[in-house]
């Protein structure tokens, strides 16, 4: 049984920007066993219509229709979508209605079930160049800091959050 590869992690941030935006949902890191579902293979067969044997006895098979290519063009973070309220549920049911119909009506409805999830990946995508969502927060380290509250009363930072305000 062959073990799905890792994703490598990032050793900058360009490899990190450039992940954030490099096709995921169809590369190689995807479980196969899912990926397969959206396949279709033929036998291979010679001049006289007899399949052709490999030499570990397996009949050989090609690639025919490989539907799950299609999504190349859609990239790997869901989480940088910016969504509302209504795109979000329009994603969550696409989601759930391509997992149904894999689930209940199997691999005879796969087009189906693959244009569902396009739906959903498609809105996601689309909503991240709102406003240049995604151009704007690259680069971007967000801090939160708490105001301390001690007894009701909030002590004083300098401008910058270091050390404590002096009066003069």
């Amino acid at each position: 049984m062959s073990q799905t590869p890792r994703a490598p992690r990032p050793s900058t941030d360009l490899d990190f920007q450039q992940q954030l935006t490099d096709p995921f949902i169809s590369s190689e890191y995807i479980d196969p066993s899912f990926t397969d579902k959206f396949k279709e293979y033929e036998i291979v067969r010679d001049e006289n219509g007899e399949p052709i044997i490999l030499e570990d006895g397996r009949v050989q098979v090609q690639i025919t229709k490989d539907l799950w290519g299609v999504l190349q063009m859609f990239t790997r973070d869901w989480r940088l979508g910016n969504v509302n309220k209504e795109e979000a549920m329009a994603i969550q049911h696409h989601l759930h209605l391509t997992s149904d119909i894999l689930i209940c009506l199997g691999d005879d409805f796969k087009e189906p079930a693959l244009m569902c999830f396009q739906r959903a990946l498609c809105l996601n995508e689309v909503s991240q160049s709102k406003g240049g969502f995604v151009r704007k927060i690259l680069n971007t380290f967000i801090h939160k800091s708490t105001a301390i509250d001690s007894d009701n009363k909030q002590q004083k930072r300098s401008f910058f959050g270091l050390g404590s305000k002096k009066n003069i």
